[in-house]
């Protein structure tokens, strides 16, 4: 079983937001400073439709349930080792 928190999406094989044709979404060209900064984080790029040309943003990683399952057994095992941490630092220094 893979523990993966973000699902990486293919924009490019899914329908286009305007006209709902599939496999007809590319990347686009930054055109600003703005997306330039958008697409060097990696979770958003621009992309433009080859048929009726809708230019929008898609996202490159996605979660599900399970993806938010993933996310609280780790915060709580986090949460549980600096409890723990804490509690043996304290008995042995007796803070």
């Amino acid at each position: 079983m893979q523990l993966k928190i973000f699902l990486k999406t293919f924009p490019e094989t899914t329908a286009c937001p305007s006209c709902g044709k599939i496999g007809t979404i590319r990347r686009s060209r930054s055109r600003n400073l703005f997306e330039t900064i958008l697409k060097a984080t990696n979770i958003i790029s621009p992309y433009k439709c080859r048929e009726c040309g809708w230019r929008g943003y898609q996202k490159k990683y996605t979660m599900n349930f399970n993806s938010f399952i993933t996310l609280g057994i780790y915060i709580i095992l986090i949460l549980l080792s600096v409890y723990i941490i804490t509690a043996v630092l304290k008995r042995n220094f007796g803070s």
